[in-house]
């Protein structure tokens, strides 16, 4: 799976869209509240020494059960604050299966909404 594609399968979510709010070629895609008065990353997109990435969050244990399973593919949020990173990995685009990245997407994206209501 390219990082276009899986870009494209995070925006076709429900109230899901793009937003560059650490500069332009850093994508993120974001999802707005029911109430339209509040948003939330649930993907974001970066190329890290020639690789592609893709930085998502999951629930703390989630987190590090994928950082063990798939150590080296799956890492600590590559930029996020310390507050974050225990909810926030990143995964190397063309290690992972396409399965996987976009089971990560959603449960990013599921999570996002979450935290919404």
């Amino acid at each position: 799976m390219s990082t276009k594609e899986l870009l494209e399968y995070c925006l076709a979510k429900d109230g899901a869209y793009i937003d560059y709010p650490f500069g332009e070629g850093y994508p993120v895609v974001k999802v707005r509240s029911a109430q339209k008065d509040k948003a939330r990353i649930f993907a974001e997109f970066y190329t890290l020494s020639g690789k592609e990435i893709f930085t998502f969050s999951t629930d703390a244990d989630t987190a590090l059960t994928l950082r063990m399973e798939f150590d080296g593919d799956i890492t600590r949020g590559w930029h996020c604050p310390p507050v974050q990173a225990k909810y926030k990995s990143t995964a190397y685009i063309d290690s992972v299966s396409d399965e996987l990245l976009l089971q990560l997407a959603d449960m990013s994206y599921q999570r996002a909404i979450q935290i919404l209501k």
